[in-house]
């Protein structure tokens, strides 16, 4: 059967996003050789689907929305789970059930994060719900109604799909989500930990990490207890083994030798590894050279940001901005936008673009209003809809442009003066 529960998210809509997205849970354990060595794939974000919204920035969609409607409430969104009984479904049933579902539930309003995690014996969906609607720019509240509704919902497609329901659940017996086991419990809080840990560099990180999976978490002074957001009782760390006492848990979450894989770049699907054999090879363009070698300066890629204390304040204000600028990164990369010759070429080029796609979709909209028939109306309002990602797209490669000449002068002088820097105190041991 599939237990659901739901919870406010309150900080880092970002942070969320990459969480429900990411891309490690939501491959087949199968595919894991495969897609280290596949390069199509390691783009690609398998079992994961955004409903009204961007697939290749929901973030950027869900922000827009807020700022449309200049909504800056406290509650960002809501994250919700739905979990399947261990062997009752396949990736590809569970991923088509919570689509289903998310579309049922909010898909006419809201904008939605899809992704089905595989990494555990339990497969489970995780959605994220923005607050604000795309439509009116009303709130979801999330009411004692909405979540019997979501228990009804999830039930009702369960049935549909032949998996079992929980039939008359009783009262002051287990609650739906009891029913899996104590031992896969502590799998799946063991998974979380190591999670958070893979992220995390100061114990506050690791504790928020925790938060932003919907975990309520009690601290004393010998012990950290955790409570997952499908269970009801507590579990201490350190019971589940040697490698989450306190002393362990903070020395892995201090290590210095955590993977590079978890930099910004790897969150965002992108392998940036191969462009920095290319700049050694010389293959890269003036302008992709200085965005990577102002970062590999910096120690933000690939070496631990953490241990540059020389260029503390430069390095803090890179990474107040490092989610632009890793964005920036890609899309010279990605584009191969060698000089700022060719970004301005490849603005006016996103520029039409923009304006052809605008002019469509304002096509569609005379044409709504000039309808008479319903039928024929929804398939254009369908139309206009479908256009409306594309153009935020558009839009935000034109800023994220906008900013890279500004920004490779800063970094010019930058790494001049470090430059300088160094020659001088080379010329003074001499």
């Amino acid at each position: 059967m599939a237990t659901t529960r739901i919870w406010a998210v309150r900080t880092r809509l970002d942070h969320m996003v990459d969480y429900v997205s990411n891309i490690e849970k939501t491959i087949a354990l199968e595919s894991v050789v495969d897609y280290a060595t596949n390069e199509r794939k390691t783009l690609a974000k398998e079992y994961v689907s955004c409903i009204n919204c961007s697939y290749h920035d929901p973030y950027f969609s869900m922000v827009n929305t807020k700022k449309q409607f200049n909504d800056d409430k406290q509650i960002l969104a809501f994250h919700a789970y739905q979990s399947f009984e261990a062997g009752e479904v396949d990736a590809e049933l569970a991923h088509k059930v919570g689509v289903e579902y998310a579309k049922k539930l909010w898909g006419d309003r809201f904008e939605v994060v899809v992704g089905t995690h595989l990494n555990t014996e339990h497969i489970h969906n995780h959605f994220l719900i923005n607050a604000t609607s795309f439509v009116d720019g009303k709130r979801y509240c999330n009411t004692n109604k909405d979540i019997h509704n979501m228990r009804n919902i999830s039930d009702e497609i369960c049935r549909k799909y032949n998996l079992s329901v929980i039939e008359n659940p009783q009262r002051g017996g287990k609650s739906r989500a009891q029913y899996f086991h104590e031992k896969t419990l502590k799998e799946m809080v063991r998974e979380s930990i190591d999670f958070a840990i893979s992220v995390s560099f100061t114990e506050k990180q690791f504790l928020n990490e925790l938060k932003l999976a919907g975990y309520e978490i009690n601290i004393t002074d010998k012990n950290i207890s955790v409570k997952h957001p499908c269970h009801n009782k507590f579990i201490r760390l350190k019971s589940l083994g040697k490698s989450y006492t306190n002393e362990r848990l903070m020395e892995r979450i201090l290590d210095l030798n955590k993977e590079e894989n978890q930099t910004i770049y790897s969150k965002k699907c992108f392998q940036i590894k191969p462009y920095f054999e290319k700049m050694h090879k010389g293959e890269l363009g003036k302008l992709q050279r200085l965005f990577l070698h102002y970062q590999y300066v910096l120690g933000i890629i690939p070496k631990d940001n953490r241990i540059k204390p020389k260029y503390s304040e430069e390095l803090q204000e890179a990474i107040r901005h490092i989610d632009e600028i890793s964005n920036q990164t890609i899309l010279i990369c990605r584009n191969d936008i060698k000089s700022i010759d060719e970004l301005q070429a490849y603005v006016n080029k996103t520029e039409t673009e923009l304006n052809n796609t605008i002019k469509q979709r304002q096509g569609y909209r005379n044409q709504i209003r000039r309808c008479k028939d319903e039928d024929a109306k929804n398939i254009l309002k369908d139309k206009a809809k479908a256009l409306t990602p594309d153009i935020r797209r558009l839009q935000k490669e034109i800023a994220l442009c906008q900013m890279i000449e500004s920004r490779s002068l800063e970094m010019n002088k930058f790494l001049n003066e470090i430059e300088k820097d160094r020659r001088t105190k080379q010329h003074e041991r001499y």
